[in-house]
């Protein structure tokens, strides 16, 4: 039988997600830094955003509303489905662990965990947690169904799925890909009738008096955080870094965000038996050896970037790109904050 994961709740536009990732600025104590200054085009997007948090008790009506909808919607197209409550998200707020652990982008957490990808903060407590026994509402009636018809239900339910263009798209993750709820079955209707008027919503991005703006948008980003075209000045500041990074034992890197996805893809993919093999736990002495190097690497990473200054000038070219950004676009930006804005920029 096949089988389907839920949805994602809550979408980002690629623009947004890459202006989001910022790294962050730490003191050559270890300590975690002020955040850097708001960029201008970051502070008029975040007028399309609410100040509110999301809680968990907003999070589970949200979805039980949705719920609702898709067994309105799977009803009308000659499907039983039942409201599955159990399918919701978790909310997560800072300070919720007690024993959190060094922050993230500190050289404390290098030095204890590396870039964190085979032990980081909280991830004991998360393995040694109980796993609550998912049941689905929905699973009997599933299973009664024959193989036709149940690909015919999950179609129904969440759409025909991506396209191979679509797929290869988002692995190439440049924003040519779009989501589009209209293509996402009864959950893609249901998703967007709850969020569509929700303050932070998705409302702005699916507005297309403003699609043209949001497609440039995606570009503004990439003069300081595109790996394959970058700007001079983080093309010099990436060669820069590798050369401490070689004086340090670790020749022929590229840049920081490129050392860490290989060093992921390689405990993800190559240790772990690879696409075409079936997944075996890496030994105790394999992890222990990976960590290892793992460790010695974040913590070169780190102070080669903390000697660059790395962080700060990445900020600073991206802040002169919004900048440039506003000014050639701002009666744009101007309506579109007029028109989905959730709060008066400054």
């Amino acid at each position: 039988m096949s089988s389907r994961t839920s949805p994602v709740k809550f979408l980002i536009p690629a623009a947004l997600a890459v202006a989001a990732l910022a790294l962050t600025g730490c003191s050559s104590d270890g300590k975690t830094k002020a955040e850097p200054e708001e960029g201008p085009l970051s502070k008029y997007m975040s007028a399309l955003w609410s100040d509110g948090e999301m809680t968990q008790e907003q999070l589970d009506k949200d979805n039980l509303k949705i719920e609702e909808l898709v067994a309105e919607c799977m009803t009308q197209e000659g499907f039983e489905y039942k409201p599955n409550t159990s399918n919701g998200g978790v909310v997560y707020a800072a300070g919720d662990d007690e024993n959190a652990g060094p922050d993230w982008g500190t050289e404390e957490f290098a030095k204890e965990y590396g870039y964190g990808i085979i032990d980081s903060p909280g991830m004991s407590a998360m393995d040694s947690a109980p796993e609550e026994e998912y049941v689905d509402p929905n699973q009997d009636y599933i299973n009664s169904l024959s193989e036709s018809e149940q690909t015919a239900f999950y179609e129904v339910l969440y759409g025909p799925g991506p396209s191979e263009e679509e797929m290869a798209a988002m692995e190439e993750g440049d924003g040519s890909f779009t989501s589009d709820w209209t293509t996402q079955g009864c959950y893609g209707k249901a998703q967007h009738e709850i969020q569509k008027d929700t303050p932070g919503g998705m409302a702005p991005y699916e507005d297309p008096e403003f699609t043209e703006l949001f497609d440039s948008m995606n570009e503004v980003w990439n003069a300081a955080y595109d790996e394959e075209n970058p700007s001079p000045e983080i093309a010099q500041l990436n060669r820069d870094w590798a050369d401490c990074m070689a004086e340090a034992g670790f020749p022929d890197l590229t840049s920081p965000t490129a050392a860490q996805s290989a060093l992921a893809d390689e405990y993800y993919g190559s240790m772990s038996g690879g696409e075409t093999e079936e997944y075996t736990e890496p030994s105790k002495k394999e992890q222990d050896a990976f960590q290892k190097r793992e460790i010695d690497m974040a913590v070169a990473d780190w102070k080669c970037r903390d000697g660059l200054q790395y962080d700060e000038k990445q900020h600073d070219v991206s802040v002169i790109a919004e900048q440039k950004f506003v000014d050639e676009n701002k009666a744009a930006l101007d309506a579109l904050i007029a028109k989905h804005g959730t709060k008066q920029k400054d």
